[in-house]
């Protein structure tokens, strides 16, 4: 299903850049979502990602609020070679859910939690690859 292309005024604090990772999350908070879903980690595929936050494309219905733990891989040729490959686990909120497919939703998030050097890294990953 084709998403509608937003046409009002940015309000994105960071810009953000299309990509295509595995994420990996649990679920923290509130108890009743993680009670439905049970503990488990579950896969999802961010389709974009700036220093302040990400988008995910997930098969569950995760309310607003949500506290999710999440881990994924940047892969980023262009850093110096320490960096290239950076593993990365940061906490996020479930801002907005919409609805794409059956049973396939679209969530926006928020780092609540992420290291200075993980955002630093994330920060020159969009920059460097929008050139």
């Amino acid at each position: 299903m084709e998403m509608n292309k937003y046409e009002g005024q940015e309000r994105r604090k960071f810009k953000r850049l299309r990509v295509d990772f595995v994420v990996n999350f649990n679920v923290h908070k509130p108890i009743e979502v993680v009670m439905k879903i049970g503990n488990k980690e579950i896969d999802a595929v961010m389709t974009d990602l700036s220093e302040g936050g990400m988008a995910l494309i997930a098969d569950y219905d995760i309310p607003t609020s949500t506290i999710l733990s999440m881990r994924f891989t940047l892969f980023n040729p262009l850093a110096l070679e320490d960096d290239r490959v950076r593993k990365l686990e940061v906490i996020g909120e479930v801002r907005y859910n919409a609805l794409l497919q059956k049973e396939e939703h679209r969530l926006g998030i928020l780092f609540t939690h992420i290291h200075e050097s993980d955002r630093k890294a994330i920060a020159s990953f969009v920059r460097f690859t929008r050139k």
